[in-house]
């Protein structure tokens, strides 16, 4: 691990002595301990990592986590939110008190630009520092070192129109977040510029999809310069004041993968043969099937070429789940039988479960924003409504709904403007274990005596916004949607008390319980489903009353094929299609299972009983041949499911 450690973990390390005491409070307003390589480091010295948020879940940690592993212990309080002096009397007395904070770390730059920072981030930064040594900076020099070193925008060498172009499709495409304060110092310096007087930078530089807006009103410009070049015709006038260099070598590279991955549609024109051979091809429609399976052959190529390492952070994972759901989406939805698709799912299915093997257990270790687990997303809903106390926030849980479904049935809703991201699931993925997680804002653990049903879901949620200073008339839970009248639902939820609103959407679930067609089946009625309005209805009502929006799922599914059925007699304490659960390893290793494909689950997060054997690949616990759609396995259907958040705002912007 020390390969991986930077100076500024080091200090911090230094201060974490094991021979001092086994539980370490540190007040970290900077969040410093949800830095991965970090954490790794601390894990590796047999520490366990708690973020502070409440007594009670700390206690139910330090008892069930710590003392009866007989284990140690750092526990992370954000002293910008919560006062370290409250935990509780016994804990303070037996722990040794520490100290973090950016300023200690990185001394030489302006606090306020440092508190912009991912902590992620600050390895880069620390690694430029001890390169370049550039002495005490003030905020805006801090800045433009930041710009420069981490985010690899150099304002001095944005010259021309291909420059800025490369940069902002460097930063938007690959998702990479610059803080609302670089941002800003960026387009106050390119707003200097004379080249760029004519582009809304204000907009283009800090919204990504104002960005991509932006591209697409400015590509049949391009397209039609290109055909009026070919047909020497003079008189054409572009639509815009700004030709955007798209056909520029440094920029045309990202094109095709616009289009590939959705951010960009192809336009349609008269005269397309007249392009033939030109690379601009790429961004024009033509035969719907060649359009298909141009993007199919693109994708593929696309995830081979992108495919996270094992040793890669969670963000590239999460990331790379979109450009894969883009393609599972056309593949289920075309029914094109595909090798090469083959081999890549398998490639992926392998390399995905030894990343989870490897990382999944730290990330219930991070703080709730921006939330990485389901059971973070309470908790920055929280945040929503401390902040305004006029603010209402609704979560929509279509359960069982996989990131390349949540594809399939966005392209149903119309007008929608979605924020979109992902979030991991807990495993095993089951509904029990996962979709409890996310109401109660809780590990598994937590919730040990009800870790079978979903029946506690509603006093779960209830008592988490009791316990975020809500009363009862205020917060909303109705389970069993989608297939009711959705008209007596918007009249239930008109209730102008409610703040917090849980709603569980079942369809998707029901759909996939039973399903003969596999999973292009699963897309047909999901889209179908999708037809019917009634999300597209719900959507707008929440939103019409004040609401935002919070759309997720507790796991993916996946189409599989039956290895053959386990003979356990009473051995399992849960027998799924994808997960098997034992309350002992020495049950659990009395099991034989013929397939290569399964996994004895690590105890992450779950209680010391629950013991889960698990599903890696695309194999499942029934009847040899027989094929189903299901889900409780790690393959990254399951895992990693859509977020998506609605405001009036992102609606209407």
């Amino acid at each position: 691990m020390d390969e991986k450690l930077f100076a500024w973990h080091k200090k911090i390390l230094a201060e974490i002595d094991l021979r001092l005491t086994n539980i370490f409070i540190a007040d970290d307003p900077d969040a410093l301990l949800a830095e991965e390589d970090l954490q790794g480091a601390l894990q590796a010295q047999g520490f366990e990592l708690f973020f502070y948020e409440d007594s009670i879940s700390l206690r139910y940690f330090i008892e069930h986590q710590v003392k009866a592993k007989n284990g140690h212990c750092v526990i992370s309080v954000d002293t910008d939110r919560y006062h370290a002096d409250s935990l509780p009397f016994d804990i303070l007395q037996t722990s040794n008190r520490i100290s973090l904070s950016l300023g200690d770390c990185f001394p030489q730059l302006s606090a306020v630009v440092l508190k912009s920072l991912q902590p992620e981030e600050l390895n880069v930064l620390d690694d430029a520092l001890q390169q370049y040594t550039p002495g005490e900076l003030n905020q805006s020099a801090s800045s433009d070192f930041v710009l420069r070193h981490v985010f690899k925008l150099a304002p001095e060498i944005l010259q021309s129109s291909s420059d800025l172009l490369r940069a902002l499709l460097r930063l938007h495409f690959r998702d990479i977040e610059v803080p609302a304060i670089l941002k800003n110092r960026l387009v106050s310096l390119l707003q200097k510029r004379e080249e760029f007087i004519q582009w809304p930078l204000d907009q283009i530089v800090t919204e990504k999809k104002r960005f991509f807006s932006f591209l697409q009103k400015h590509w049949s410009d391009y397209v039609y310069k290109t055909l009026a070049s070919i047909n020497d015709d003079t008189e054409w006038q572009p639509e815009h004041s700004i030709i955007l260099p798209f056909g520029h070598d440094d920029v045309r590279v990202y094109v095709d993968n616009l289009f590939l991955e959705g951010y960009l549609a192809p336009i349609e024109i008269d005269e397309p043969d007249k392009l033939a051979g030109h690379w601009c091809l790429a961004g024009i429609l033509q035969n719907p099937e060649k359009e298909r399976q141009k993007r199919i052959t693109g994708l593929v190529k696309l995830c081979h070429d992108s495919l996270p390492a094992t040793d890669d952070r969670h963000q590239h994972w999460l990331q790379f789940a979109w450009r894969w759901a883009e393609l599972s989406a056309l593949h289920h939805e075309s029914g094109y039988a595909s090798d090469e698709y083959q081999r890549l799912q398998q490639r992926i299915d392998a390399v995905f479960s030894e990343w989870l093997l490897a990382r999944y257990a730290s990330l219930h270790n991070h703080p709730p924003m921006p939330p990485v687990m389901l059971h973070h997303l309470p908790r920055a809903m929280a945040r929503e409504l401390e902040s305004d106390d006029n603010a209402k926030s609704a979560l929509i849980l279509i359960d069982g709904l996989a990131v390349d479904q949540w594809i399939t049935l966005r392209e149903q809703l119309t007008e929608k403007t979605f924020a979109e991201a992902a979030l991991f699931a807990w495993v095993p993925t089951v509904t029990s274990v996962s979709r409890q997680a996310l109401f109660s804002a809780k590990p598994p653990y937590q919730f040990a005596k009800t870790i079978e049903t979903t029946s506690s879901e509603p006093t779960a949620w209830r008592q988490f916004w009791l316990d975020h200073n809500l009363n009862v008339n205020q917060v909303y839970y109705e389970k069993g949607l989608g297939t009711d009248d959705v008209d007596q639902l918007i009249d239930r939820l008109s209730d102008q008390r409610f703040r917090a609103v849980g709603l569980v959407i079942n369809t998707v679930d029901n759909m996939m319980h039973g399903m003969q067609l596999g999973a292009s089946g699963m897309h047909n009625q999901v889209k179908q489903w999708a037809k019917t309005g009634y999300l597209n209805k719900l959507i707008d009502a929440l939103l019409d009353y004040g609401f935002s929006i919070h759309i997720t799922s507790d796991h993916g599914n996946v189409e599989a094929v039956g290895s053959g059925k386990v003979k356990e007699g009473a051995i399992a304490e849960s027998r799924g299609e994808r997960a098997r659960v034992y309350k002992t390893e020495t049950l659990r290793d009395t099991v034989s299972i013929p397939s290569e494909d399964v996994v004895n689950w690590p105890p992450i997060g779950l209680p010391a009983d629950y013991l889960p054997k698990v599903m890696k690949g695309r194999e499942a616990f029934v009847a040899n041949g027989e094929k189903i759609v299901g889900h409780g396995g790690i393959t990254i259907e399951e895992v990693i499911v859509p977020y998506v958040t609605l405001t009036r705002d992102i609606v209407e912007s």
